[in-house]
């Protein structure tokens, strides 16, 4: 092999590296992306049922507020 053949080769094989360099890129980003995004929607999930369990407690305690004050005004009479 001759200097110019070794040089064309070394190019070749630059070129190669840097499309496939290139592509895992493309792919990481992709695949970055997509991850991102399914734990967003999984935050997203928790903190609505995080809220429900909330609302459902606030529920819970306005009606054992209005029971023991319905127990109260009956011990007072």
């Amino acid at each position: 092999m001759n200097e110019e053949q070794l040089e064309d080769l070394k190019q070749f094989i630059d070129a190669r590296i840097s499309q496939s360099e290139q592509l895992i890129k493309a792919e990481f980003s992709q695949q970055f992306q997509t991850t991102n995004q399914k734990i967003n929607d999984g935050f997203a999930s928790i903190g609505e049922a995080i809220e429900h369990i909330n609302n459902r407690l606030d529920e819970r305690d306005k009606d054992i507020d209005q029971r023991l004050t319905k127990l109260e005004q009956q011990i007072a009479t």
